[in-house]
């Protein structure tokens, strides 16, 4: 059976940078939405526990707060 994985495919720059700009160029909304959420969870996520009850949040409650789902 053979393994690939492609993390160890080199590639040159100019190639992950037209990439990244086609990408975007073809970005839906769904896409960009669903990126900003991601970082939103990322950046909460990285909070302490003191800094995110600052914010009246609790760890639990990332996810609820970031997809609009509050209890």
């Amino acid at each position: 059976m053979a393994y690939f994985d492609p993390s160890f495919e080199h590639t040159s720059g100019l190639r992950e940078s037209l990439s990244a700009f086609f990408t975007r160029v073809f970005e839906t909304p769904f896409d960009a939405r669903q990126r900003r959420l991601a970082a939103d969870v990322t950046e909460l996520r990285a909070l302490s526990d003191a800094e995110l009850a600052a914010k009246g949040l609790r760890r639990e409650e990332i996810l609820f707060h970031v997809f609009g789902q509050r209890r």
